[in-house]
This record gives C-alpha cells, sequence and structure tokens, in this order.
C-alpha cells in the first residue's frame, strides 16, 4: 500500500497541468517582486522632489552682507580711527589699515565776462587764450603743449644685405685696374664693409679681404657711389652692408 501511495505521488507531481500551474504561480511572482523593487526605486527618487527639505539647525547659516547696511537694520558707522580705552598702563595703537583723508582740491572760481563789468573768466581777453580753466595747468592761462613724439634713437646702424643695397644704388664708379697688377696680370676680388650714411653716401669703409694692390683702387671708388637713402617709420637710418670688388684682366 505504501508502495502505490509514493507512486501516486509520483504520478501527480509529473502531469503537465501541475507543471503549468508552477510555472504561472513563478512567473506572477517574479512579477510583483519586480513592480515592487520599481515601486520602492520610484519612491526613493521623487520623494525628495515632492516634500520640501528642511536642513537641521546647525547647517543654517546667515550670509554677511559684502557692504555695510546690506540688510537689516541700520547700524552706527564705526570711526575711522578706532582706538582701545586709554589707561594708565597701555597706549593707543595706530591704525594701519585706515585710509587719511585726502585733502579737498581748491576750486578755481569761474566768472562769466558781462558788458557791465571789465572782468573776464581766466584764460578769456587780454593774455587769455580762450577756453575755461582746467585744474591742474598753469597759473597764467598759457595753454597746454602736446609734444610730438621724438623719433626713436639708433644707436647701431641697420643691417642689410649686399643685394638689397646693390638695388638701391643709384650712382656707381668702376675702380681702375692698377698698371702694376695688370703688368704682372694679377686679378682678384676685394671684400669691403660699408656704412652707408643717412644720405645715402658711404661714410665709412673697411677692407676685410683682398690682395692690397687692389684694395686701394676699390676704396677710391667705392666712396663716391650713392645709395637711396633707407627709411625705418619715414625717417632716414644709417645701414651697414657689404660690397664685393670684382678685378677681372679680360674686363677692364
Amino acid at each position: 500500500m505504501s508502495d502505490l501511495g509514493s507512486l501516486s505521488q509520483c504520478m501527480l507531481e509529473n502531469d503537465a497541468e501541475s507543471r503549468v500551474r508552477a510555472r504561472d504561480l513563478r512567473r506572477k511572482a517574479l512579477v510583483i517582486s519586480v513592480l515592487l523593487e520599481a515601486a520602492l526605486l520610484g519612491a526613493m527618487l521623487f520623494w525628495p522632489l515632492i516634500t520640501l527639505g528642511v536642513l537641521p539647525g546647525m547647517y543654517i547659516i546667515t550670509p554677511t552682507p559684502p557692504y555695510r547696511g546690506g540688510g537689516g537694520a541700520a547700524e552706527k558707522p564705526a570711526p575711522p580711527h578706532a582706538h582701545p580705552p586709554a589707561n594708565g598702563t597701555s597706549r593707543p595703537v595706530p591704525c594701519i589699515y585706515c585710509a587719511k583723508p585726502a585733502a579737498p582740491t581748491p576750486a578755481r572760481p569761474y566768472s562769466v565776462a558781462t558788458s557791465s563789468s571789465g572782468d573776464s573768466a581766466p584764460g578769456i581777453g587780454e593774455g587769455g587764450t580762450g577756453g575755461p580753466w582746467i585744474p591742474g595747468a598753469d597759473p597764467g592761462g598759457k595753454p597746454l603743449e602736446i609734444k610730438k613724439p621724438e623719433p626713436p634713437q639708433h644707436q647701431a646702424p641697420l643691417r642689410r644685405s649686399e643685394g638689397v643695397m646693390a638695388a638701391a644704388l643709384i650712382y656707381k664708379v668702376q675702380p681702375q685696374y692698377p698698371t702694376l697688377a695688370r703688368n704682372i696680370h694679377l686679378s682678384g676680388t676685394v671684400y669691403l664693409r660699408a656704412i652707408i650714411a643717412t644720405d645715402g653716401s658711404v661714410r665709412q669703409l673697411e677692407v676685410i679681404s683682398g690682395n692690397p694692390l687692389l684694395a686701394n683702387p676699390a676704396l677710391q671708388a667705392v666712396r663716391q657711389w650713392r645709395y637711396q637713402p633707407t627709411r625705418l617709420n619715414g625717417e632716414p637710418v644709417e645701414v651697414e652692408t657689404f660690397i664685393t670688388v670684382n678685378f677681372v684682366l679680360d674686363q677692364q
């Protein structure tokens, strides 16, 4: 009889209807648990939004107004130089952060000239230049002069390449080939360092390299050259450049 009872129980558990009911029950339990969790999460999120939050007393701080008299009852202004009460043992402490009162600027009276009186406004009439008196100006009524800014002083000459200065050359003298150098068939190149003045003339010459027989004629010829004046901000300036003089027998 006991064996038959256990067998019947096994048969009931393997029934299709019982399995469907168990699956439906688990599904309902899962849906109910998800809904409960969603409701709890929504309450935690929206509850602070629909209720008025009140901070505890220890977190309530009244901000200090940024200026005197910003709010509340009017307060009496503190004296500019506050010192502690003096007694027999303490000395008054000077106020370091108190600003000293500025002395008022005396105003000069201004009167309008009328036909009945001979008085005239300062700066108008005899010896005046017209216009109201400006505080801080010359008491004699002289107008303020605005000086034109002076051009910057260039201590050293500007450096320009040989090609740039060759384009600005307006007068050139060819050097004379020395007779001795021609007889010995001497040719070569003389390199010079020149400083061009503000008027375009060659102010200073210096031989950098070259044969001494050819250097002297090169110096004599280059000293006669003339350039267009170089300008910087509209003002003529001196220029430092290099000059190359070639001596070739076939070209002389």
